[in-house]
């Protein structure tokens, strides 16, 4: 089987381009933390997997030519507040319950979800950050506009690439959430749950005030 030189090229910078994107902390990485030591290692590689098909989407969608739909403040705005009301939601859930939870899935309001749900969790978290589309419709297309993929085959190559970075990273953060099960204590992990949902939070208040600035722009335009 030939591959170009251009596929290469492409798939490679999308890879390097993707890996800076994956390692930067969010709401995604903030679920992978609460479940993974519950549940294995599968968690974070189901849940990319909803990640995944939701790129998969969007980079349809933009090779469709819809990138200006994506790039409209309104969308932006819509997703900003809605993302910010939901990821706040998720936060005072894992506050709440986060004093409850063990390792050992035997404490009250052990969040523990079935592969669907986690592929949907996978998915959601990362729809309602603003910046996830924001980065798709800056820079994703940015990379598109610079590489020039000619071919389904190119633009295949270039998702491909993405996902490899982001299915990577996750599988070193994986990789390290497991292997804490060794010396990890239920009031360690208690604490660590608790700090991660006061860190979605404020994830949350920063998504809705961008929304709320981007609607009040919209209005004195």
């Amino acid at each position: 089987m030939h591959v170009s030189k251009t596929l290469v090229k492409i798939s490679s910078v999308a890879f390097i381009t993707g890996f800076s994107g994956a390692i930067m902390p969010g709401p995604f990485l903030v679920k992978v933390i609460e479940q993974t030591p519950l549940q294995g290692f599968s968690v974070p590689m189901v849940m990319m997997t909803g990640h995944a098909l939701l790129e998969f989407i969007i980079v349809v969608l933009l090779v469709m030519g819809l990138r200006p739909l994506i790039a409209r403040t309104g969308v932006r705005a819509f997703i900003g507040l809605v993302g910010g009301v939901a990821l706040l939601y998720m936060a005072c859930d894992m506050i709440r319950a986060g004093w409850g939870i063990t390792l050992a899935l035997e404490g009250k309001g052990s969040m523990v979800y079935s592969w669907p749900q986690l592929m949907l969790l996978g998915a959601g978290v990362s729809i309602v950050n603003p910046y996830f589309t924001g980065w798709w419709g800056t820079i994703g297309v940015g990379q598109m506009a610079q590489l020039t993929p000619r071919t389904k085959t190119e633009y295949f190559g270039f998702y491909v690439g993405h996902e490899i970075a982001d299915f990577s990273w996750y599988g070193i953060v994986g990789l390290l959430l497991v292997t804490s099960r060794r010396w990890l204590t239920d009031g360690m992990y208690q604490w660590l749950i608790v700090s991660c949902g006061t860190v979605l939070l404020a994830l949350g208040v920063w998504f809705f005030v961008t929304g709320w600035k981007l609607v009040k722009g919209m209005r004195t335009e």
